[in-house]
């Protein structure tokens, strides 16, 4: 008897000890994610606030335009609902190209400085000593930035230890930078268009492309260069090394090419964005160069740079009063146009909220589908472009070139990020 006593009692006790280790690693796994829930690595998978919102992933927005294609697409998610500021950072200088986004942070430069702004905060996180001015956008590739400063260089930073990693000279005067692989691609002085070793800026090779050699799209194989002091896009096979056909856009200057479904897009407009003759956004068969229509705003008015859709081209005037073109794609035709009382400036997309920074008049949001308004953000100083990722929309402005700007982070009015208070008063 007590024997079987013994081992009845054993057997009563394994239940109740089963159900504390049970009870333990439950306890354990909900501490754990708990924890895990409020230090996510940047730009991980969406987590959950303490309110229990969704905050989406950001993801990398590492070149001019949104990607090598330079169409104005950005990753999105877009704000939802009615814009609220999260935070503005104070540049001393102005901010006169979009942001880059990579690793969590906003990346801007300002006089002669590199600085990583926290996305959470605006604060800035680090900063890096530029070799001179910096006179181009931002790239980032792996983990290297890459800038053009001064009058005639291009420098690379490390992003690990925010430290130089090469200086090359002989650049083309505010050239934009592309990388593909371990190869990074700019203009060069006078009139080449150069490829260099991503690690160390060794030159690999370089091919005359004429004056207009500072901004480019590139796309399977293929560079499509123009820019300012010449009215001609030249395309450059990245294989061989050879200049593969010539556009004139019979202009005073180019601005930044965009790519999409085997058409090149190119504005040639006349000098100092002003009005002039031959203002006119070109399509153009990518293999050949062949013109498939042109737009002439009527008046030949400034136009500025343009977004690609699915559908349409979004170009606007650089005027004091505005205007947005939605130009189909598949005949130049205008499928619809809508006033803004301020010059337009880089237009992005993402899905079908059209994005225009307007001078002084803020951010604005249209469908891009019918043109009709959706929202407008007030911002300081002259919108110099946006960045649209992680439910973030991010707007770089300016004064002046040479004078304070800023970069203001919009999120939608319910977005957890922001305080509870400000998100109840919204």
């Amino acid at each position: 008897m007590a024997t079987g006593t013994a081992v009845g009692s054993q057997v009563r006790e394994r239940p109740a000890r089963a159900g504390l280790l049970v009870w333990w690693a439950c306890l354990t796994a909900l501490l754990m994610t708990a924890c895990s829930a409020g230090t996510p690595a940047a730009g991980s998978r969406p987590r959950r606030s303490t309110a229990g919102a969704v905050v989406p992933a950001i993801a990398d927005v590492r070149d001019y335009r949104g990607g090598l294609a330079r169409r104005g697409v950005m990753p999105g998610p877009a704000p939802v609902g009615r814009p609220v500021r999260l935070w503005t950072h104070l540049s001393p200088s102005g901010q006169s190209w979009p942001v880059a986004v990579a690793g969590g942070w906003a990346l801007e430069s300002e006089n002669q400085a590199l600085v990583a702004l926290d996305l959470a905060t605006g604060v800035p996180a680090w900063r890096a000593h530029l070799a001179g001015a910096p006179v181009g956008p931002l790239t980032v590739a792996g983990h290297t930035i890459l800038v053009a400063v001064g009058t005639d260089a291009v420098q690379a930073f490390s992003t690990s230890n925010h430290q130089q990693q090469w200086l090359v000279h002989g650049a083309a005067l505010g050239t934009q930078v592309s990388v593909q692989g371990h190869t990074a691609y700019f203009g060069t002085r006078p009139e080449g268009f150069s490829a260099v070793d991503l690690l160390t800026g060794a030159r690999e090779w370089q091919v005359h492309v004429g004056p207009a050699n500072s901004k480019h799209a590139i796309v399977s194989g293929m560079a499509y260069v123009g820019g300012d002091g010449d009215s001609r896009l030249t395309a450059v096979d990245l294989r061989t090394h050879h200049v593969r056909w010539r556009f004139d856009t019979h202009s005073d200057r180019v601005l930044t090419p965009a790519v999409a479904g085997g058409t090149v897009y190119v504005a040639g407009v006349a000098a100092g964005g002003l009005a002039g003759r031959h203002t006119a956004l070109h399509a153009l068969d990518a293999a050949t160069g062949r013109q498939q229509w042109q737009f002439a705003p009527p008046g030949t008015p400034a136009m500025s740079g343009f977004a690609v859709g699915d559908r349409d081209v979004f170009i606007g005037l650089d005027a004091a009063s505005g205007t947005v073109y939605a130009v189909n794609r598949d005949n130049g035709r205008v499928d619809w146009q809508r006033s803004i009382d301020e010059a337009v400036d880089r237009p992005a997309l993402v899905g079908s909220t059209l994005f225009v920074g307007t001078g002084t008049g803020g951010l604005h949001a249209f469908d891009a589908a019918t043109g009709e308004p959706l929202w407008r953000a007030a911002v300081t100083g002259y919108a110099e472009g946006v960045v649209v990722t992680g439910g973030l929309a991010v707007v770089a402005t300016r004064d002046a070139r040479d004078a304070p700007g800023s970069v203001t982070a919009f999120v939608g009015a319910a977005d957890p990020r922001l305080p509870l208070a400000r998100r109840s008063a919204a």
